[in-house]
């Protein structure tokens, strides 16, 4: 056998050539031509040995070859509606990714979605998400003031106050919002200052404002400067001058000029202005803290002052009730104060010589002449306790020792016997009794829990020597008298 490729002379059973290398076929490649022409003689001979059998035989050939090409054809079918169905998936993938990318850009460009959302986060309680949702409404729809104060408002309840307040305050400078929509800016950002302390923000931010109905809403926020009760300007008279203010606070003053501070002299009683020239200026705190603009008044004050009142005594400690005897300039009244204010013609009048008070007192005094012009204030301190053992404290227990002997209260806090509250005793003054001497006087009051002190109309006493209690009472002289308890 001989390869078919090159000729050579083959040995039997090899398969592969010596010579060439060539896979030797004992099987000839299958022809479909070849294995046509063959079916096509062998029918042939077929037909003219039987031709009944034959055109038997050549029917059922073709029912099979009538059935390859049927299965054939259902291949072809299959194979076709495998990639029809293929692109159809792929065309329907495709829509649906392209739904989805318009859907999610739609959502990413629609307002009321993101409002939508931000509610439905807020509902949740997660107000931070609500803020961010909010914040790319107002990204997408600028300038909308519902959005806007919405927004804040989602910031607000996130506990973000400064993000909050600052929302707002952008609303406050824009042009683009109504007076009634920058009304609720102001009403919201005041609030959340407010409760957070932050007063000053709040003043600065009415003093920038050019809306006189929104200040007028918040004035207690905006310290107005102290009133001044005098007009600045030249005078011939001493003055007591009243600084004033529009709402409870603190007033500081100088008198030279120099800016006040809250170190500066604190306002509490008129400022009596004598001869001289004073700038005097002023400045208000409110109760929120906040400063006023200042005030400034200058008054030249050129005047012939009366003389001062001449007070025999001076001032120390005295232990004898000790007479005060003031010596009047001719042409003038003299008033006088026991309380440290600066005495004017609503004060004590001095007509004669009158007692110290018990205990440490100042007195200041004051002449005043026809035309109503004031000396030059003269100040005396008088320390008056008596020389003896006997305390205020000693004196108030021996009238309640003797009450509680009396039966007049139960202990010695004062709990009434007979009434369901207590008794309290004060002392008032010291007293000279005719031919008995020297007595505290000690005045009965009578409360009950949580009630106002009230005067029983008794008055006891202590005697300032020995402590023994008395009550006083008036005799048929009509003089005060100390009985014995």
């Amino acid at each position: 056998m001989e390869c078919p490729k090159c000729g050579f002379v083959l040995i039997d059973n090899r398969w592969i050539c010596e010579n060439c290398g060539a896979e030797i076929k004992i099987v000839p490649d299958f022809e479909l031509e070849l294995e046509n022409s063959i079916n096509e003689v062998l029918l042939n001979v077929a037909e003219e040995i039987n031709p009944a059998r034959n055109n038997e035989a050549v029917n059922k050939q073709e029912e099979e070859i009538h059935e390859i090409k049927h299965k054939s054809g259902l291949d072809i079918k299959k194979k076709k509606f495998k990639r029809w169905l293929y692109i159809l998936a792929g065309v329907i993938v495709f829509s649906l990714m392209t739904v989805l990318i318009s859907l999610n850009a739609y959502r990413n460009n629609s307002v009321s979605y993101h409002i939508n959302l931000a509610a439905n986060f807020a509902a949740n309680g997660d107000y931070k998400n609500a803020a961010v949702s909010m914040a790319r409404a107002d990204s997408i729809k600028a300038n909308d003031a519902e959005i806007r104060l919405t927004w804040a408002a989602y910031c607000y309840a996130n506990q973000d106050y400064d993000q909050a307040a600052g929302i707002l305050l952008e609303m406050i400078n824009s042009l683009s919002y109504s007076w009634a929509e920058k009304d609720k800016c102001y009403e919201r950002i005041i609030s959340i200052w407010d409760e957070r302390g932050r007063y000053q923000e709040i003043s600065d931010l009415l003093t920038k404002s050019r809306d006189d109905s929104i200040i007028g809403q918040y004035l207690h926020y905006l310290p107005a400067k102290p009133i001044f009760s005098q007009e600045a300007g030249d005078y011939t008279g001493s003055l007591l001058l009243s600084l004033q203010s529009d709402s409870q606070g603190t007033i500081y003053y100088t008198l030279d000029g120099t800016e006040p501070t809250r170190e500066s002299n604190v306002y509490t009683k008129p400022l009596y202005l004598g001869a001289g020239e004073y700038e005097v200026s002023a400045v208000f705190e409110n109760r929120y803290g906040i400063l006023s603009s200042i005030a400034t008044s200058v008054y030249n004050i050129d005047l012939i002052l009366p003389e001062p009142p001449i007070i025999k005594l001076t001032d120390g400690r005295y232990i004898l009730p000790t007479a005060i005897v003031v010596e009047v300039p001719e042409g003038c009244e003299v008033y006088y104060t026991t309380d440290d204010s600066y005495p004017n013609l609503d004060s004590e009048h001095y007509r004669e010589p009158f007692y110290m008070l018990f205990g440490s007192n100042v007195y200041q005094f004051v002449a005043i002449n026809e035309e109503g012009f004031f000396s030059e204030v003269v100040t005396r301190e008088f320390d008056f306790r008596l020389n003896s053992d006997i305390t205020l404290e000693m004196a108030v227990e021996s009238v309640l020792k003797a009450h509680l002997r009396r039966g007049r209260i139960a202990d010695m806090s004062g709990k009434a016997v007979f009434e369901p509250g207590y008794f309290e005793y004060i002392f008032t003054s010291l007293i000279d009794i005719e031919n008995k001497g020297f007595y505290y006087m000690i005045e009965e009051y009578y409360y009950e829990d949580g009630g106002e002190l009230l005067k029983t109309g008794h008055i006891f006493a202590a005697d300032a020597y020995t402590g023994e209690a008395a009550h006083l009472i008036y005799n048929v002289y009509g003089n005060l008298d100390a009985v014995l308890l």
